[in-house]
C-alpha cells in the first residue's frame, strides 16, 4: 500500500521570491517613513528645550532689572557664556541639549556658578543671540567695550531696547563653541558634516526661540565666505530677527566693513556668501 500526502503542498520558489520581493517594496516604503518620525521627535524635543531656556532667559531679566546677561570676554572660566547665569531657573543641564546634536557643540567647563557636575562629554548645542556679527553687537548685548580693570565686556541690552520683542531671536540651534553664540559667523564653528543645508542639524531647519516666548523652526543656509563657514537664514529677511533693533547702525570697523543698520547686516553677508547647495 502507498503512502499518499494528503492536503500538503510547498511554496514554489516563485511564489517565494514574490513574497520577498512584497516585503522588500513595503520596508522601502516604511523605514524612511520611521526615520522621518523620529526626526520629527527629536526636531520637537529640541524645540521644546529651545523654549525652555528662552523662558529661564526671561526669568532671570525679571529679577535684574529688565536686563539681558552680560558676558566677560576675558574674564574666567565659563565667562562667555550665558547658560550659567539662567542655570538658576532650568534646574535641568539636560535642557541644554538638542537630541540630533552629537558630539559638536560646547563642552561644559568648571564655571564662576554653581553647576552640577556633568561628564567630559557633556555638549551643549544652543547659542545665545550675541548679534548678526557677534563683536559689533545689535543682539542681545552691547558691542565690546573695557571696564576699569582691563577686562573686555559685552554689556547685556534692556528689555525696553527691543523694538519688537516676538521679532528678536533669543536662543536657537548652533556648533558654536565655547560662548556659545548663534551669530552667522560662528554658528557653524564645530560643523564637521557636508557642505550642503539639507547636512546641517534638522535638514537646516533650525529650532529658534524669540524674546516674547514663542519658538519655531527656522530654515538656514550654510555658505563659505573665504575659507569660513557662515549660516543665515534661508529667508533673508528673518536675519533682521538678530537684531535688538533693526535700525540701530552697527559699527564693524573690526570686520573691515562701513558702519551698517543691524537689519541690513544678514543681506551683506548673504551677498558676500558662497552659498552650499541643498
Amino acid at each position: 500500500m502507498r503512502n499518499r500526502t494528503m492536503g500538503v503542498k510547498g511554496f514554489t520558489l516563485i511564489e517565494l521570491l514574490v513574497v520577498i520581493a512584497i516585503i522588500a517594496i513595503l520596508a522601502a516604503i516604511l523605514f524612511p517613513v520611521f526615520a522621518q518620525a523620529r526626526e520629527s521627535a527629536r526636531r520637537t524635543s529640541c524645540l521644546n528645550n529651545a523654549k525652555q531656556l528662552a523662558t529661564g532667559n526671561m526669568m532671570y531679566i525679571q529679577d535684574y532689572d529688565e536686563t539681558f546677561p552680560l558676558v566677560y570676554n576675558g574674564g574666567g572660566s565659563c565667562s562667555h557664556a550665558e547658560y550659567p547665569m539662567i542655570y538658576p531657573y532650568l534646574k535641568n543641564m539636560q535642557i541644554l541639549q538638542c537630541p540630533d546634536g552629537g558630539q559638536s557643540g560646547d563642552t561644559v567647563p568648571g564655571c564662576l556658578v554653581e553647576l552640577p557636575p556633568m561628564p567630559s562629554t557633556f555638549h551643549t548645542h544652543f547659542g545665545y543671540n550675541w548679534g548678526p556679527l557677534i563683536y559689533a553687537g545689535g543682539g542681545l548685548h552691547e558691542a565690546v567695550a573695557v571696564a576699569p580693570n582691563g577686562v573686555s565686556f559685552q554689556a547685556g541690552k534692556s528689555m525696553a531696547a527691543l523694538v519688537a520683542p516676538a521679532d528678536v531671536v533669543v536662543m536657537g540651534d548652533s556648533y558654536d563653541t565655547y560662548r556659545p553664540t548663534m551669530g552667522f559667523e560662528w554658528m557653524l564653528d564645530s560643523y564637521t558634516g557636508g557642505y550642503k543645508n539639507s547636512s546641517m542639524r534638522h535638514g537646516g531647519k533650525f529650532n529658534i526661540a524669540f524674546a516674547d516666548g514663542h519658538a519655531k523652526l527656522v530654515q538656514m543656509k550654510g555658505g563659505l565666505i573665504g575659507s569660513h563657514r557662515y549660516a543665515i537664514p534661508k529667508n533673508v529677511v528673518d536675519g533682521a530677527k538678530w537684531c535688538a533693533n533693526q535700525d540701530e547702525i552697527i559699527n564693524l570697523a573690526s570686520y573691515g566693513l562701513p558702519p551698517t543698520r543691524c537689519g541690513d547686516i544678514s543681506t551683506l553677508v548673504n551677498n558676500s556668501m558662497t552659498a552650499w547647495p541643498e
